[in-house]
């Protein structure tokens, strides 16, 4: 069976680090077939602690734990890819909170002949929140701003969309053949670029409907602030990765950001005459700071 290996990149996230850390210790999966990579991006908090009680507490599992220094989720992703050892890489945040098959389902996957040409994986990441509901301004067009990734019961490949960065799967040798995150990019560019990689090289991603991951959102990344520099780092990463690449693909995609805001105008009437202005504002707010952001040089 192949080893698997789960990387997990936490950056200050004491809170939910424990409860992320418990459900990878609770995995059904026979322990020696897999290992955890903890990859501390030089917290100032008690994630270091944290990191260190977890692996002394549990010598049955398989867990290496290293501090990366440079700033940033890419460095860390990276770092996590140069100290795992398994054949499949899986990438969960520190606010994962992963089921119990989850290691199984992707063995099983992984190991399947009918899915041999599949060079990556992803499955659903369902939001949690304090509430316990969606925000009332969330709509489907947007729920991305969540990480929320729902394509049904069928399992599938990712065509249009790819996984969340926060439940994605690799089969090793994508990473040693076309390289490892862009650290340039950050909040969702880096995932894209990853995957924008594969999907030229002419690879296939697999969406598996039970590889479940709840993903917790905090208070203020529900509101409108926070929705604005999501957004607008959206904007900014995009521009980024297509900085080196030709001006018609530039255009293209200013095209297809157009495109959507326009879209946006029109649910947003549909969303008032349902009497639903919070999810007028949030769909065109969305839109609007990623168009910003994709024209504002400015730092992220």
């Amino acid at each position: 069976m192949l080893k698997t290996s789960i990387i997990i990149c936490t950056y200050n996230r004491e809170a939910y680090l424990p409860k992320c850390l418990e459900h990878l210790r609770l995995q059904n999966a026979e322990p020696k077939s897999f290992e955890i990579v903890l990859i501390n991006n030089n917290s100032t908090d008690n994630t270091d602690s944290i990191c260190k009680e977890f692996k002394q507490n549990n010598p049955d599992l398989n867990i290496t734990y290293v501090v990366e220094t440079t700033p940033g989720l890419s460095a860390a992703r990276n770092c996590g890819i140069e100290n795992s050892k398994g054949e499949i890489l899986c990438f969960i945040d520190d606010d994962g909170f992963a089921v119990a098959e989850y290691v199984k389902i992707i063995q099983n996957y992984a190991n399947n002949e009918d899915y041999t040409d599949f060079i990556s994986f992803g499955g659903k990441v369902i939001p949690c929140y304090n509430e316990g509901k969606d925000p009332k301004w969330l709509s489907k067009y947007i729920d991305g701003v969540v990480s929320k990734v729902d394509l049904g019961e069928q399992v599938k490949d990712f065509d249009k969309k790819y996984p969340a960065g926060c439940n994605m799967i690799f089969r090793r040798k994508f990473f040693e053949e076309y390289g490892g995150f862009n650290a340039d990019l950050h909040t969702r560019g880096d995932d894209k670029f990853v995957f924008d990689k594969l999907k030229k090289a002419g690879l296939k991603t697999l969406y598996i409907p039970e590889l479940k991951v709840e993903h917790f959102i905090d208070d203020y990344r529900l509101e409108a602030t926070f929705i604005k520099r999501l957004s607008k780092i959206i904007g900014q990463s995009e521009a980024i990765r297509l900085r080196n690449e030709s001006i018609i693909l530039k255009v293209l995609k200013f095209g297809e950001y157009l495109f959507k805001f326009g879209a946006a105008c029109i649910l947003g009437l549909g969303f008032l005459f349902q009497g639903a202005p919070a999810k007028t504002k949030f769909i065109l707010m969305v839109r609007w700071y990623v168009i910003l952001g994709f024209f504002i040089k400015s730092k992220i």
